[in-house]
């Protein structure tokens, strides 16, 4: 069976990277966010630790 002739993949392609291009600006500030979270959640914990000894 050959599916090309069902699916049309090029425009699939086409279509995932319109989406990943329109979505990535966004994924990418929420990723932001959670980074500099954790990386201040480690600096806290480091900061307190030091602290206590």
């Amino acid at each position: 069976m050959n599916l090309s002739d069902i699916w049309d993949w090029t425009f699939m392609w086409q279509m995932f990277r319109n989406f990943s291009a329109s979505g990535s600006p966004f994924v990418m500030i929420v990723v932001a966010v959670a980074l500099c979270g954790m990386l201040l959640g480690f600096l806290v914990d480091l900061f307190m630790k030091r602290k206590r000894s």
